[in-house]
C-alpha cells in the first residue's frame, strides 16, 4: 500500500509539473504575441490552435519547432522549424488571397503564429501531383517515374494515422456524407474543393516555376468556417505540403 501512495504521488506531481509548464508556455506566448488567448481547439503533432475571445470567428495558430513523419510515428525538436513553417504559410496564403482563393488566413501575428478564421476541419488530404514519384508508384506499379500528368492528377485521402490515411474516391467521399461545422459534405462541396484544388497547384506551380523550381505535387486540407458555413482552404501550407525539384531535377531536392 505504501509503494501505491508514493507511486500515485509521483504520478500527481509529475501531472502538476506538466500542467504548470504548459500553462507557463501559453501565459508566455500570450504576453510575447499580444493576444488574449482562450480555450484550446485542438494540439496538433505540429501545431496548437488557440480561440481568440477579442475576435470572434478567429483563432490563433501557433507552430511548433517539430517534425514529423511516417503518419507521426517518429518526430524530433528542430530549433526554428515554427518561424520557418509560418513565413511560409503566411506568404502562400498571402499569395493565395491576393489571387482570389477563398482560405482561412487572416493575418501573420507573429514570427510563429497566424491569426485564421475558426473552420471545422474536413477530414480529408487533398494531393496534386504533375509527375509520377513518390509513394504514387508504390501504388501504381508499372507506372514509370517522371510521368507527367497533364492536367494535373487529382487524389483524395482519408486521415486516418492507424490506418496510413487511406485513399478514397470521390463516390466515397461523397458517399461518406461527412458532418463538418454543421455541413454535410456532398457533391457540391466535394466539386467546390476541387475546383479549388486545381487552381492552387496551377498558382504555386506559376510561382515556383518564376524562381526555376518545378513543384511536383503538393498536399491541402479544408475547413468549414463556423461562422458562415463557407468552405475554406485551411490548415498550414509550408515545405511539408510539397515536393519541389529545383531546375526540374530531382537529384537537387532537399527536404
Amino acid at each position: 500500500k505504501e509503494a501505491h501512495r508514493q507511486l500515485f504521488k509521483a504520478g500527481q506531481t509529475s501531472l502538476c509539473s506538466t500542467f504548470t509548464r504548459s500553462c507557463s508556455k501559453v501565459a508566455d506566448y500570450s504576453m510575447a504575441s499580444g493576444l488574449r488567448l482562450g480555450n484550446k481547439v485542438i494540439e496538433g503533432k505540429t501545431k496548437v490552435v488557440y480561440e481568440l475571445p477579442n475576435e470572434p470567428g478567429n483563432v490563433v495558430l501557433v507552430s511548433k519547432d517539430r517534425i514529423t513523419a511516417g503518419d507521426g510515428a517518429r518526430a524530433h525538436d528542430l530549433q526554428g522549424k515554427a518561424a520557418i513553417s509560418n513565413a511560409t504559410a503566411a506568404s502562400i496564403f498571402t499569395l493565395l488571397n491576393n489571387a482570389g482563393i477563398k482560405t482561412h488566413f487572416v493575418r501573420k501575428q507573429d514570427d510563429k503564429s497566424f491569426v485564421a478564421r475558426n473552420c471545422a476541419m474536413v477530414p480529408i488530404e487533398w494531393v496534386t501531383r504533375r509527375i509520377a514519384t513518390g509513394s504514387f508508384l508504390k501504388r501504381n506499379p508499372g507506372v514509370n517515374e517522371g510521368y507527367r500528368f497533364s492536367p494535373p492528377k487529382l487524389e483524395t485521402f482519408f486521415k486516418d494515422d492507424a490506418n496510413h490515411d487511406p485513399q478514397w474516391s470521390t463516390e466515397q467521399l461523397i458517399a461518406a456524407k461527412l458532418q463538418c461545422g454543421g455541413t454535410t459534405i456532398g457533391a457540391e462541396e466535394v466539386q467546390i474543393m476541387l475546383r479549388t484544388t486545381r487552381t492552387v497547384f496551377e498558382i504555386l506551380e506559376r510561382a515556383w516555376a518564376s524562381l526555376n523550381c518545378s513543384l511536383i505535387d503538393m498536399k491541402v486540407e479544408y475547413g468549414v468556417d463556423l461562422q458562415t458555413g463557407e468552405i475554406l482552404l485551411a490548415d498550414i501550407i509550408d515545405s511539408d505540403s510539397w515536393r519541389l525539384w529545383p531546375s526540374g531535377d530531382k537529384r537537387l531536392m532537399v527536404d
